[in-house]
């Protein structure tokens, strides 16, 4: 089976082809951000895919209306690229919770969406538009994939993150987003969707959790770890997962820690860490 992923060097991109890269079954047909610049490299690369996944998209930036514009024309450019191939691989496409609200982001991932549908009704196409939350884990980039990587980023480095409105957020792991994305590609090792197969996956968050108590818990864990190389109690999914991810924005110059050295007439060693 062969699965090309845009986006392939991007947060989630980047954990779904390292995971995906582990399966013998499953050949990676190379991505490069450029194809979107190269028609016929984009037309080669979707002749070769069982599969795309579609990650590639703009998140954040000054002006809304290119967010809108940019993600359009990537789903654009990626239909344009099957018709003139006359390629019909299974698409799945990374929409948002956000496409029901009227911000542009939000629309972006409409509009996508109902761009898939009518290329598949078409073009006897076959898509998957998965509706992601909000995903977190380790390499997020602060200020851009999600609150989780900011509040990470901030506090590892000193600083004092803001919260502006303390709501409940519905969370996903990038693991667990990932075993989902997983489980939508397994139908395509049999014979997959039919041609003209269009589809909405509701993807649920795993977690749910108060602004606050996100920011509470990397307190802790700066505290704890960073500060005496206590690990927390990890029995918790989510205070795992977040653990995880918060020890990825460690500063490189933090450690080594002030370690030291005890002896006695057994011996000698060094604490590094200890469980709490």
């Amino acid at each position: 089976m062969k699965i090309g992923i845009t986006g392939q060097n991007g947060f989630v991109g980047n954990h779904l082809a390292q995971t995906l890269a582990l399966d013998a079954s499953i050949e990676m047909v190379p991505f490069e951000r450029d194809f979107f610049e190269d028609p016929k490299a984009l037309e080669g690369f979707v002749s070769q895919c069982d599969a795309v996944v579609h990650l590639a998209a703009m998140n954040r930036h000054p002006d809304p209306e290119v967010i809108y514009a940019t993600n359009v024309s990537l789903v654009e450019q990626l239909l344009s690229a099957c018709r003139d191939a006359g390629a019909t691989p299974h698409i799945l496409f990374s929409s948002s919770t956000q496409e029901s609200r009227e911000n542009l982001y939000g629309q972006s991932k409409k509009k996508g969406k109902e761009l898939l549908a009518a290329w598949a009704k078409e073009e006897d196409g076959r898509t998957t538009s998965m509706t992601i939350p909000n995903v977190f884990g380790p390499f997020g980039k602060p200020n851009y994939n999600s609150v989780v990587a900011t509040f990470c980023h901030e506090i590892a480095h000193g600083e004092t993150p803001e919260i502006h409105q303390d709501s409940e957020i519905g969370l996903i792991y990038v693991n667990e987003l990932v075993e989902e994305i997983i489980r939508l590609l397994a139908v395509d090792k049999e014979a997959g969707p039919p041609p003209g197969f269009f589809h909405t996956e509701e993807i649920e968050p795993r977690h749910f959790r108060k602004v606050s108590e996100i920011l509470r818990l990397l307190e802790e864990f700066r505290e704890d770890y960073m500060g005496s190389g206590t690990f927390p109690d990890l029995e918790d999914p989510f205070t795992r997962a977040l653990f995880n991810t918060f020890r990825c924005y460690i500063p490189y110059d933090h450690y080594p820690a002030p370690f030291t050295l005890h002896t006695d007439p057994r011996g000698s060693f060094v604490e590094i860490a200890r469980t709490g």
